[in-house]
């Protein structure tokens, strides 16, 4: 065999590796994307059902960045509780949406952000009732929260003892606020509380935001350790792109 030769078939060989490692990681890459999985809860108006529909200005982002993928991933919702389960023990698995707060920080893996999540205690509009801090709001007579979560948690870990906890959801919470069946309520970020108050029919006014706050953070889609930081970094430049581009902003309109 010629020099020549050797370096042809040389080179068809290499071209001919190339191409089977493209494909071996184009195919990977699809598996991997087959894999994937979304999950939610019900947490209006990033998330939530509207007559069995699913809606929210979350689930219009991730349904925008999952069509630029060319990706048919169903989003799957489930309590509150179940849902954060599911993403603490499942593989290759997103979801929305979530308070990146310090002590979530390392537990998974992060996109965004998709807004800002701070969380106050609400009280009924009309109420003489006056809290300033953290302390006075552990003085009323009864606080409404859901059964479990971040601000459940919150609540318990700063000493709260006046809790009623027995609420699955938002709307639930305050309207047990309405109805007088508790002096405050805490919750949803100030932009949750304006849809379900209209969602339950009540002026806009009915409920007043108090000036203290319980938690502060970001809003963020959250993801399992195990999807790879390549995949991160290419739904981050996804959604940056929505951005850029206005479409982001034009959702979140529908929301406001």
């Amino acid at each position: 065999m010629s020099h020549h030769q050797f370096s042809v078939e040389r080179r068809t060989a290499l071209l001919g590796l190339v191409y089977l490692i493209g494909n071996i990681s184009s195919d990977s890459l699809r598996a991997d994307e087959r894999k994937l999985r979304v999950i939610t809860e019900e947490w209006a108006p990033y998330n939530f059902t509207e007559n069995g529909v699913l809606k929210g200005f979350s689930v219009e982002v991730l349904q925008n960045i999952l069509e630029n993928f060319n990706l048919k991933v169903p989003i799957e919702i489930y309590p509150s509780m179940r849902v954060r389960s599911l993403l603490s023990n499942a593989t290759e698995t997103m979801m929305i949406t979530m308070l990146r707060t310090p002590e979530r920080e390392q537990r998974y893996k992060w996109i965004g952000p998709l807004g800002d999540g701070e969380i106050y205690f609400y009280k009924k509009s009309g109420n003489t009732l006056e809290i300033s801090n953290l302390s006075d709001a552990k003085n009323v007579k009864l606080i409404g929260c859901r059964h479990g979560g971040l601000v459940l948690d919150s609540l318990t870990s700063a000493g709260f003892m006046n809790l009623d906890p027995t609420s699955t959801d938002g709307e639930s919470v305050y309207r047990k606020l309405l109805l007088d069946r508790c002096d405050l309520a805490i919750s949803d970020t100030p932009l949750g509380v304006r849809y379900l108050v209209k969602k339950m029919n009540y002026p806009p006014h009915a409920l007043v935001q108090t000036s203290v706050k319980l938690v502060g953070a970001p809003l963020y889609i959250a993801c399992s350790t195990d999807i790879s930081d390549i995949e991160i970094a290419r739904w981050q430049k996804a959604l940056d792109g929505m951005k850029a581009s206005g479409l982001f902003a034009e959702i979140q309109k529908k929301y406001h």
